[in-house]
């Protein structure tokens, strides 16, 4: 075993699941140095105090924390301010309305929920207030030396790890914590910790994520933003999903949308993404319900300074944008000779039309043209007869283009599958005619995609089952692990030289979050 190259043992590890890797740690000093490298790469925490305790306890850990990759917040926390016992007590007749497996709890009961809910957030808002979640941010960012992203995620968004069943969080007790939304507005307190955090001791980070954020968070002066943005000036990929409508605001959505273009056009993504010259993947969604028109969140010059080039960018992802063809070509065209990943998402062409933007072939490896797509027709184009997609629009207008593509996530689409296909390598792989209609679609789908997709996948399937989410509801999970040397595997033993000082069971369980269940090495999996 000594003899094994230590490269060797990460390549091992690297392929083997949380159980396996404690047991891997048995074997040596040696092993459990290497293993521990892949016990914690990706850390979670929530708005909460024993959540905070296990951040520090492992910033404090003289080998986990080293090995700690990735630092995710999670948006979610109970309401501020916290709602009265009435109003608690009508929200669960609601539920148990359309949630018949809802237990039920006589009014006594029900008071005693309600001062469980009530002391925690109680405690949620003594830190908000105190800001101590950003505190201990300044004080454990520097203890992970090899912390190199940050996510900030809404709990729909940017989940991953090694772990198969999602760990137990710190509201799945409280009665009310299970119907539980972000702040209000969504996201933006969560990303502020981080940022504001990393302001002050300036990691050396390489990824930045944050979704689902509402657009108010660039609702701030230019000089607060350059503090929070400026030291991430060595980022090689940034990922934003900004929701764009009027579900948390008094305002309708028509008119959210219009605050966010206001703001947004007065250039703040713009600066952000100019301060970022390293950039490699640049992915940008806003979100909105499409309403009866067609207005969007932002432009896209809003967002991508016209004329900027960013010399190292392989990957760009738009989405929920308008603009015209000429000033998409000019952003694509001025990284053609990088660029192999292109997401368009949902994009509306204002007074331009699709039929003359996807011949403008590029060299792409991934090109996904997705979701919503609005044009209008140019010069001498002319409807297509019964098939025009005009038809299915659902904001019949004379001279707009609409299809509907659906996204990668919905399954296969066969004109989408046939677009991405034509736009790919240049328009080698698909004959030269356009798939915007049925008729060429139905012409080349056998022969031209999905004999493409079968061979570029493996297989031709609509659901990888094996990669689907397992959840595991938590409020069945109160056992504990009897192993009674796991304290010993993970954190060392006074007799055994071979790793750090010890830690209670109870401290491990705080720190790693295990639950009961087999999980499974996958990176789109629950942690």
């Amino acid at each position: 075993m000594d003899n094994i190259l230590p490269e060797i043992l990460h390549i091992v590890c690297s392929f083997l699941s949380i159980d396996d890797i404690i047991n891997f740690r048995l074997v040596s000093k040696t092993f459990a140095d290497i293993g521990a490298a892949y016990m914690l790469p990706e850390v979670t925490f929530y708005l909460h105090e024993e959540e905070l305790k296990r951040l520090r306890d492992i910033s404090l850990h003289p080998i986990f924390s080293r090995h700690v990759f990735s630092l995710t917040y999670f948006a979610q926390a109970l309401d501020s301010p916290k709602v009265s016992f009435r109003e608690f007590v009508r929200d669960y007749k609601q539920e148990m309305k359309w949630n018949k497996t809802k237990k039920v709890f006589s009014p006594t009961q029900l008071l005693a929920e309600y001062k469980k809910y009530e002391e925690a957030a109680d405690k949620q808002d003594v830190i908000m207030r105190t800001q101590a979640d950003i505190t201990l941010l300044k004080e454990v960012m520097p203890r992970f030396p090899n912390l190199e992203q940050v996510t900030m995620s809404s709990d729909l968004m940017f989940y991953e790890g090694i772990y198969r069943t999602r760990r137990s969080k710190p509201f799945d007790k409280i009665q009310r914590g299970n119907n539980r939304y972000s702040l209000d507005p969504e996201g933006v307190r969560p990303l502020e910790a981080l940022l504001s955090a990393n302001a002050d001791v300036k990691c050396d980070l390489k990824q930045l994520r944050a979704g689902t954020m509402d657009w108010r968070f660039f609702k701030r002066s230019t000089g607060e933003l350059a503090r929070l943005f400026k030291p991430l000036s060595n980022l090689a990929r940034i990922e934003l999903m900004i929701t764009v409508d009027g579900m948390y605001e008094t305002t309708d959505e028509a008119d959210a949308i219009a605050r966010c273009r206001r703001v947004l056009s007065k250039g703040a993504l713009r600066a952000i993404f100019r301060s970022m010259p390293q950039l490699e993947s640049l992915c940008i969604e806003l979100l909105s319900w499409e309403g009866e028109d067609l207005d969007r969140g932002a432009s896209l010059h809003h967002i991508i300074e016209p004329g900027f080039h960013w010399p190292r960018l392989r990957e760009l992802v738009i989405g929920g944008v308008d603009c015209d063809r000429q000033e998409l070509m000019a952003v694509l065209e001025l990284h053609k000779e990088t660029l192999r990943n292109l997401c368009l998402r949902n994009v509306y062409l204002k007074s331009t039309s699709w039929k003359k933007l996807l011949p403008k072939k590029l060299y792409l490896t991934e090109p996904c043209i997705c979701g919503n797509l609005y044009g209008h027709l140019e010069g001498e184009d002319e409807p297509d007869g019964p098939s025009w997609p005009q038809l299915d629009n659902p904001l019949f207008e004379p001279g707009l283009e609409y299809w509907y593509l659906s996204v990668p996530e919905d399954g296969r689409h066969e004109m989408r599958d046939s677009i991405n296909v034509y736009c790919r390598l240049g328009g080698t792989t698909y004959p030269d005619e356009l798939p915007l209609s049925n008729d060429v679609v139905d012409k080349y789908y056998k022969k031209h995609v999905k004999g493409f997709l079968e061979d570029y996948y493996g297989e031709f399937s609509d659901v990888d089952d094996e990669n689907e989410w397992e959840d595991v509801s938590s409020e069945d999970d109160d056992s504990e692990d009897d192993n009674e040397d796991i304290d010993i595997v993970l954190f060392g033993d006074d007799d055994n030289d071979g790793d750090a000082p010890g830690m209670s069971m109870h401290q491990f369980q705080m720190v790693l979050g295990i639950i009961d269940g087999h999980p499974d090495h996958a990176h789109n999996t629950l942690y």
